[in-house]
Order: structure tokens, then sequence, then C-alpha cells
């Protein structure tokens, strides 16, 4: 999963709000990383399948799929595809499941999600 070149990695936001998406993308795309939208769970997995994210920022309550069933089908296309789960809820699903998976509580900072997105691209620079 190679990011084009000029940019950091391919971040993919997944989330039925336009505004959050519209948020993220341009936080991300500021901080240098090429941004795919979707606005429900058959367009985010179509969009993964297309453009190979390195990261798919999901929101936990999308259109068209539960959560259990878009993360099998976004790792059934890439197996080490990161995933940054957002939520209103306070505590991460219990079906979040792999080494690359995170949960952040919306809405989230900016800063924290440019930090999470970080990890989740370069774990390796990680330095926690």
């Amino acid at each position: 999963m190679t990011a084009p070149e000029g940019s950091l990695a391919t971040v993919l936001i997944a989330d039925d709000d336009a505004l959050v998406r519209g948020v993220l993308r341009m936080a991300l795309s500021r901080a240098g990383y090429d941004v795919v939208e979707a606005a429900d769970a058959p367009t985010a997995i179509a969009a993964a399948a297309e453009h190979s994210p390195r990261v798919v920022v999901l929101d936990i309550n999308m259109p068209g799929g539960t959560l259990p069933e878009t993360l099998r089908a976004l790792r059934a296309q890439h197996p080490a595809i990161a995933v940054l789960v957002l939520s209103g809820e306070s505590n991460a699903p219990r079906n979040l499941e792999g080494p690359l998976a995170d949960f952040a509580r919306k809405p989230i900072e900016l800063d924290d999600l440019l930090d999470r997105v970080q990890r989740l691209v370069d774990p390796v620079t990680d330095p926690q």
C-alpha cells in the first residue's frame, strides 16, 4: 500500500456526516495525507479496493453495514490495513481487533487525530 508521490500516505475517511468528513479531510490534507472519502460502508469498501489506503478513519455507525462486517470486508482486501474507529460512545467496541486498530471518541481533537493517524501509518516510529 503506497501513497502517491509527495503525500505521507492515503487515508480513507468513512463517515456519513459530510461536515465531519470535511473537517477531517482538511486537517489530514494539510498534514500531507492523500484523502479519500466515503459516506457509507459499501462505498468505503469500494474506495479501499480502488485506492488501497494505509489508514481508514471509520465512523462506528455507518449506513449499509455493521462495524464487524465493514472491518471484515476491509481486512479481506488489505489484511494489514490500519483502522481508527470514531464514536460518540465513550467505550471502544468489543469487536475492534487487530494490531493496527485504534479507537477515539467524537468529537476528536484534530491534533489527536493527526497523532493517531501518524502512529497507525508508521507504528515503528511510535515513541511509546
